[in-house]
This record gives C-alpha cells, sequence and structure tokens, in this order.
C-alpha cells in the first residue's frame, strides 16, 4: 500500500473518531492506549541458489484505545524491508495498513466495528487477529497470505463488522460484514471512485463446552471486484476445524474461491494442515511441527496472475527462550518460481512486545 494511501485513511478515520467522542457520553475518560507488536528476522538458505526476497526484517505494529466502557479504536501497520537482491527505482520498505476502526462493545452478544478491518473468511487470520508470534511455523500457509504478499483470499475491507456470542453449551459465535472490498488491485481497497465494489462476509464458529480447545468453522464471502471492464462475480466458502490444547495443536482448513466472468467459472482452491507438540519436562521450552500447505490457481485467470500455487511441505522446531523471545528453526520442501522443487532452511528470530 502507498504511504499517501495510508494517511489518507489515518486522516479519515482520525475525523470520524473525533466526531464520535460526544457520544461517549458520560463515562468517557482519558483513553487507555496501548502499544504493542511484533518484529521478526528471517533468514533462509535455498537449493535453488541466490535467489531473491527470502530474508527479510518484518514489525507489525498496533495501538489500541479504551475511550469509555464500551467504545475503543485501534490501529494496525506493517513495514517489511528485503535483505536480498535490490528494486531499483522501487520501495525500500513495504508499508501498509492493516486495521483502522472504531468499535462498540454492547455486550458478548454484540460487537460493532466501523472502519478497516478483517474479513475472516480465513480463519488462521481469525478475527482476533492471532498475532504473527503466537503462530507455531515460521510463515503463513498459502491461503493466508495477506493481499500485498500476492496472497489469493481478500483478508479485508472497510465497512461494518458485527459480531458476538450466542449464550449456551455450544459455544456458538457469529459475524457479519458489508463493505467496500477489492478493486481492481488485488491489495487495494478503494472507498471511493470507478473500482470500488461491495463485499459481504458471513461467518460461524462453534466451540462446544463439552471439548475444551476444540472449534469448527464456516465462513462464506460474496463480492464484485472491478478487474476488468465486466466486475467479477466472486464467491468464497472456508471450512475449518482446531484442537488446543494441554501443548497439542492440530489446525486444518480448506477454501474455495470462484471468480465468474462472461460465463467463465475460475476456480482457486487450497487447504493446510498443521500439527504441534509440546515437549514435557526439561523440553517443554520446544515445539515440533509439521505443515502440508497446498494452493491451486487457474493458470488462465489474470486477477490472480501475481499469485503462485503452492505444494509444500514443513517441518521444524519453535523453542520459547520466553514468552515474548523465540526462535524457529525450519526445512520446507516446496515449488519454486521456476516450477521445480526448492530445498528451504530457514531460521526466523521473533520478538513480541
Amino acid at each position: 500500500m502507498k504511504l499517501d494511501r495510508c494517511a489518507r485513511l489515518m486522516c479519515w478515520m482520525t475525523a470520524a473518531l473525533m466526531l464520535a467522542v460526544p457520544l461517549f457520553g458520560e463515562e468517557a475518560e482519558a483513553p487507555r492506549v496501548r502499544v504493542g507488536g511484533f518484529a521478526d528476522l528471517e533468514l533462509h538458505s535455498s537449493s535453488e541458489g541466490d535467489r531473491e526476497g527470502l530474508d527479510l526484517v518484518q514489525l507489525d505494529l498496533y495501538s489500541s484505545a479504551a475511550l469509555s466502557a464500551r467504545w475503543s479504536a485501534l490501529v494496525e501497520g506493517t513495514a517489511e524491508r528485503s535483505l536480498r537482491g535490490s528494486n531499483p527505482g522501487g520501495e525500500t520498505v513495504d508499508l501498509d495498513l492493516e486495521r483502522l476502526y472504531i468499535a462498540y462493545s454492547h455486550s458478548d452478544a454484540f460487537r460493532l466495528e466501523i472502519g478497516q478491518t478483517h474479513t475472516g473468511i480465513v480463519r488462521w487470520n481469525e478475527r482476533e487477529h492471532r498475532s504473527r508470534f503466537l503462530q507455531t511455523p515460521i510463515d503463513v500457509p498459502a491461503m493466508a497470505r495477506r493481499p500485498q504478499a500476492d496472497g489469493a483470499w481478500p483478508l479485508r475491507f472497510v465497512g461494518l463488522w458485527v459480531s458476538g456470542r450466542i449464550p449456551g453449551p455450544l459455544g456458538l459465535s457469529y459475524g457479519s460484514g458489508i463493505g467496500a472490498g477489492s478493486g481492481r488491485n488485488r491489495d487495494e481497497t478503494p472507498i471511493f471512485g470507478s473500482d470500488r465494489s461491495i463485499a459481504l462476509v458471513l461467518s460461524l464458529t462453534m466451540a462446544p463446552d463439552a471439548v475444551p480447545g476444540f472449534d469448527v468453522s464456516a465462513a462464506a464471502y460474496a463480492g464484485r471486484p472491478r478487474a476488468a471492464e465486466e466486475p467479477l462475480r466472486e464467491r468464497d466458502v472456508t471450512f475449518s476445524i482446531n484442537y488446543v490444547r494441554s501443548g497439542t495443536e492440530v489446525r486444518a482448513e480448506w477454501g474455495r474461491m470462484n471468480h465468474t466472468a462472461s460465463d467463465v467459472v475460475y476456480r482457486t482452491t487450497g487447504y493446510y494442515a498443521l500439527v504441534s507438540k509440546r515437549l514435557s519436562g526439561r523440553g517443554e521450552r520446544a515445539r515440533p511441527y509439521f505443515l502440508i500447505d497446498r494452493l491451486r490457481v487457474p493458470g488462465d485467470e489474470t486477477y490472480l496472475a501475481e499469485v503462485s500455487e503452492e505444494n509444500a511441505w514443513a517441518g521444524g522446531v519453535r523453542y520459547d527462550i520466553s514468552n515474548r523471545f523465540s526462535i524457529k528453526g525450519e526445512y520446507r520442501s516446496q515449488r519454486a518460481p521456476n516450477g521445480e522443487r526448492e530445498a528451504l532452511l530457514g531460521l526466523q528470530i521473533g520478538l513480541s512486545f
């Protein structure tokens, strides 16, 4: 995302926040602001030689403010710098605005967000925004990649999001949103102009009390991105299952994306499966893991031309030096840009603050 667009969005949201402050009423107090984030250094060695884009430094920074008992605001941005290769005439640092919204929480059953937020269509990027520091492997699965990292799925939109938890032993929770979706560029979410499009999102999750640590969810997304003279009709569905308890972690998700243009259907599918187990005794800081990652993209669809197919598996170990400092080592076998198989040895040093 261009820096000037980030600035315009921040100005727009700041103005909206100033207009909303009088709504807080007598219970409004001085905002309680919290700043946090995640930073990491990734180093790789590839069997395909000196390939660009593998070694990088990343920073994910967010700030949240409790404006009153029910009102709050959040802003989150990312910065990434590649350490291998060069891009003459291009940006040396990739800046991106992830989230920027005002939220109203009436109860556990009803929460409203207004602004730029995540769609929740991919469970890995769950609505509570699972920090990258907390994730077990070095990188996210292919279907969970952000649009600016050549990801396929629409992971954010600008508009209204309503969510909540329905009381009962089934642990049902819902989410529903409407707003501006992806434009002509998959990484852009235009609010004004001819490129703007409407997106609808619906998700449902069940986490029964009888099975602690287990949840299953489904989500659907509908939009009409203006990828060409004729808008595409987009229909996406995802299903996921997760079990995290007593050091055991099992995560799996499947998704399908249909783009229809002039009665031609382009179908993208993806899935991943992650299994990990924290060791016991003296090895309790170590968590071995294994990941399977797949993504299939139609070769003749121009809207996803920059998205690469994935056919990979990875095995590694995460070691938590403390609750804010981790080291991960990983071996990954994947499809290289030239179509051949590529072996990667990866090292990540991560810091949460």
